[in-house]
């Protein structure tokens, strides 16, 4: 849809932020709030960590926040009166010819303009008569609404979407202790068995050299495993491997990929890959393959993340807090009870189950994001 441009000063005040003396911040909630930059944003409107009892420039409530510096672009909406810093400007609509929520959807939609407007040798800024230059497109008021009531709907289901999908990452820790008890202490009184007795295999994985030219096969690499043990292969690269060596190195549904190397906080990271489609691991990781008779590969999944084992890794860890190592050995002499396999089986189901749920919340909330997207540009045209 192609509406008239208009400079954003025509339709709106623009504030620019003013950090007010260090002395008068606190940290008590004394004052108004004050809000330095990005980093106090949340997902709609900014969260509140100082307060300041001489402001020198201050927002309304329901003005929009929008990032001046470092980095340029993202927007909140401010729920109370506040003090904002340089890194900050407010915006507020007159609502007379540009709706609030219209503004800040033209905002978003020229977050990438905004960027390309940012000026600074040391880092990002855009100056407030760039930020009130900035062209937005101005339907008349109906169709504002229109447009926003669309825009508003499709962001409210991608945040349940997310919502419901962080919730379900929440259900496995819970569901364990609820059926196998507090790692720690191993309260069922289980037999304790050392992990290299139940596995069949304990493998470093290929240290061939990884390409970004998608040939060959795709490499699990440490930023592919999630702290909390989830497999995250939006980014990957690629390894040229003979035949022998995919035959040796070849992940297969079930097994254990253990990070071996890591700063000290992420050594340990285990993930349980799910055979999406042929990969290998590099040698960042131990490949474990269990035998599935004695301990369900979902079961020592969940164990290895669990807050319990993160501590223990953390402490048995050896070498510098940025590059801390566990080997092969170290894993396999580690002590872990052993439930019924019947039980651990049906702890399984379960997960898979939970598992299936947040998969197709996470390809919803994809979809929701592409139509949000798509919406966006064809509501508000072109972003340049």
């Amino acid at each position: 849809m192609n509406f008239p441009l208009v400079p954003l000063s025509d339709v709106t005040t623009v504030i620019a932020g003013q950090s007010p003396p260090g002395h008068t911040y606190n940290d008590n909630g004394v004052g108004l709030p004050f809000f330095q930059g990005k980093t106090d944003f949340g997902e709609v409107h900014p969260i509140a960590r100082k307060w300041c009892t001489a402001p020198k420039k201050i927002a309304e409530r329901g003005d929009i926040l929008i990032s001046v510096r470092a980095p340029v672009g993202p927007t909140n909406v401010a729920d109370s009166r506040c003090c904002i810093g340089r890194g900050l400007a407010a915006i507020r609509p007159d609502g007379t010819a540009a709706l609030r929520d219209f503004v800040l959807w033209s905002l978003r939609h020229r977050e990438t303009k905004l960027v390309a407007m940012g000026q600074g040798s040391t880092f990002a800024a855009i100056s407030q008569k760039n930020l009130k230059s900035l062209q937005i497109p101005l339907p008349p008021l109906d169709e504002q609404r229109r447009i926003v009531g669309i825009l508003n709907r499709a962001a409210r289901i991608e945040r349940l979407r997310k919502q419901a999908r962080e919730r379900m990452r929440e259900f496995v820790p819970a569901l364990f202790v609820k059926m196998f008890g507090d790692p720690a202490d191993n309260q069922r009184g289980w037999k304790i068995e050392p992990l290299g007795n139940l596995c069949n295999l304990a493998q470093y994985g290929t240290s061939k050299k990884a390409n970004d030219r998608a040939e060959g096969m795709p490499l699990l690499r440490m930023g592919n495993v999630t702290y909390d043990g989830y497999l995250d292969c939006a980014e990957l690269k690629h390894v040229l491997l003979p035949s022998a060596d995919i035959a040796k190195y070849e992940l297969r549904v079930g097994d254990i990929v253990f990070n071996r190397t890591n700063s000290k906080d992420l050594v340990g990271k285990t993930g349980l890959w799910d055979g999406r489609y042929p990969a290998v691991a590099a040698s960042y990781f131990i490949r474990l393959r269990l035998d599935e008779s004695r301990v369900s590969p979902t079961f020592l999944w969940a164990f290895m993340n669990s807050a319990y084992m993160k501590r223990r890794f953390f402490n048995i860890a050896r070498g510098a807090i940025g590059q801390a190592n566990i080997n092969a050995k170290e894993l396999k002499s580690l002590l872990l009870p052993i439930p019924p396999i019947e039980t651990q089986r049906r702890f399984t189901t379960l997960v898979s189950q939970a598992y299936a749920v947040a998969t197709s919340t996470k390809v919803a909330e994809n979809s929701a994001k592409e139509i949000s997207a798509a919406l966006i540009s064809r509501l508000l045209g072109a972003s340049t």
